[in-house]
């Protein structure tokens, strides 16, 4: 570790393997730092008696769509190792007071389900339709002005941001109340919101947009699990010269006349490189890792009190001693929601947080999973939780926070599944295995300090934060990760497409596009 490295990487997520893996196949020489014993970020899996889960992938759009830009992303940082099952013609169904409303592929198939529902409303479907894909369609020009020079950023680069712009200060509320006033619309509109984390009142209609276009044509599964998905790209990482070195934290970014020289870690130890990419988050990178003597530094920590950490969760795995095929289990998830107009919501507390419960089936959606582990299958339900609610036992070690805890712990179990067994009653009876994660899980695993899953929130301030984009005021220091783009799968993928361009000065996606990268056929 005393060589000198082409670039530094803190943290194995998605943004920061793509990041890596680019600037490899580049030529560089290039070192991933991960605090965690695994790598992958939210890609990771786990395993319990028998039993693996995902903790962080549940479906990602438009990779089923030969020619989509992010599926050609995944196919050159990986060279065509991901395959993809799609989930099927239906891939959320939610739930709303009892009434269902399914999500399926295609936008026309999509209008015409919405229309069956609210017959009086075909207007302001088909509107709702058009706006939201208008919106999304914008995106890629706002986030590509990101690579650009701060100087051009600030004369030309306003031109390329104005169009989405002007979707992103408006609230999902806002936008969808000028369309129609019907409250129970509005929440259908509205119910995969907790792919974004923040209901309809808080959430900038530029992110709603994003990720409801993401899925329209519909949702795959990678084959194998969301473990494969670092595999694959980490092969190729380390095929063109690039190393991971695990268990592995980084105490701060070293810095000498104001320019980036290294890293200093937890051990003490020192590595040297001129770049260094941080996927650790906003909000870690300059309140922990960054020297804060500077100005620019103070103000991004100032702009914390006004856009915060995102939402927190907890996450139910559960172990079935059946098949999937035997209990009939779905591939498409569920959002169930207690109040069928929560759009009206101001904002979550204690006592509404737990309205929403979302349900997964991995195990159904991957067709790898009999292969390995017959005569049974696997079930993730989760619903939001503050950090607030378990604040008091964050001090406490892993596994050994107490019995306050740990009864916490078994009232959020039986609630969830409760939830489960109400949607999915075949379960009852086979349910072998349950493990609950909480925030301060999340923040053991991951470093979120407040147990957040999707970064900063994605307000309408969130994305008039001049400071996220890859290349900071610091000169050697870069961002990727979801926090510069969005939330979810695409947005941490492509966070890397945009932070290699930035160090390497060269368009990455044209490279991408131009290039003839294995394309692995679709899993049936």
């Amino acid at each position: 570790m005393t060589q000198k490295w082409d670039a530094i990487i803190i943290g194995s997520g998605l943004g920061g393997l793509t990041t890596g893996t680019l600037l490899s196949k580049a030529g560089k020489k290039v070192l991933i730092l991960e605090r965690h014993s695994v790598p992958g970020g939210f890609t990771h899996t786990f395993s319990r008696k028998g039993f693996n889960w995902d903790v962080g992938v549940h479906y990602v759009g438009q990779v089923h769509e030969k020619n989509s830009i992010l599926r050609k992303i995944f196919n050159y940082v990986s060279e065509g190792a991901i395959e993809w099952a799609p989930v099927g013609e239906v891939y959320d169904e939610a739930i709303l007071e009892g009434n269902r409303y399914l999500f399926v592929n295609g936008a026309e198939a999509q209008i015409n389900q919405l229309i069956q529902k609210f017959p009086d409303e075909a207007f302001a479907i088909r509107k709702y339709i058009k706006t939201l894909r208008g919106a999304a369609a914008c995106s890629a020009w706002y986030f590509s002005e990101k690579t650009m020079p701060l100087w051009m950023s600030k004369t030309v680069g306003r031109f390329l941001r104005s169009k989405f712009e002007k979707h992103a200060r408006l609230t999902t509320y806002e936008v969808l109340s000028k369309l129609t006033q019907n409250k129970e619309l509005i929440s259908v509109l509205c119910a995969q919101c907790g792919d974004y984390g923040l209901l309809p009142k808080e959430s900038s209609f530029g992110i709603h947009a994003m990720v409801v276009d993401h899925y329209l044509a519909g949702a795959s599964y990678p084959v194998g699990g969301a473990k494969k998905i670092h595999d694959g790209i980490l092969g190729v990482f380390r095929k063109n010269g690039g190393e991971l070195r695990l268990k592995t934290e980084v105490k701060c970014i070293l810095t000498e006349k104001g320019k980036v020289t290294g890293v200093e870690l937890a051990s003490g130890e020192k590595i040297y490189s001129p770049v260094v990419v941080s996927n650790a988050g906003v909000i870690n990178t300059f309140s922990s890792l960054v020297p804060a003597q500077d100005v620019e530094t103070l103000k991004i920590r100032e702009s914390f009190k006004t856009v915060r950490a995102s939402t927190a969760h907890v996450c139910l795995y559960l172990g079935l001693n059946q098949s999937d095929e035997a209990l009939k289990l779905p591939k498409r998830n569920f959002w169930i929601y207690d109040n069928a107009r929560f759009a009206e919501l101001d904002r979550l507390d204690d006592s509404t947080r737990h309205q929403l419960t979302y349900i997964s089936f991995p195990s159904a959606k991957d067709p790898d999973w009999n292969l390995k582990h017959q005569n049974s299958a696997t079930v993730q339900v989760i619903t939001a939780c503050s950090y607030e609610q378990v604040k008091e036992w964050e001090n406490g070690p892993w596994m050994k926070r107490g019995d306050a805890y740990l009864d916490f712990k078994k009232r959020m179990i039986d609630h969830l599944t409760k939830k489960l067994i109400e949607a999915v009653p075949e379960i009852e009876g086979t349910i072998e295995y349950r493990e609950l994660s909480t925030p301060l899980s999340t923040k053991h695993f991951m470093n979120y300090q407040r147990g957040e899953i999707y970064g900063l929130d994605h307000t309408p301030e969130r994305f008039s934060l001049p400071f996220l984009r890859p290349r900071t005021h610091i000169p050697g220091l870069y961002l990727t990760g979801q926090d510069i783009v969005s939330v979810g799968v695409g947005g941490a993928l492509y966070s890397g497409v945009l932070t290699a361009t930035s160090v390497l000065k060269k368009s990455m996606i044209l490279r991408i596009l131009l290039s003839r990268s294995k394309v692995p056929s679709l899993t049936k």
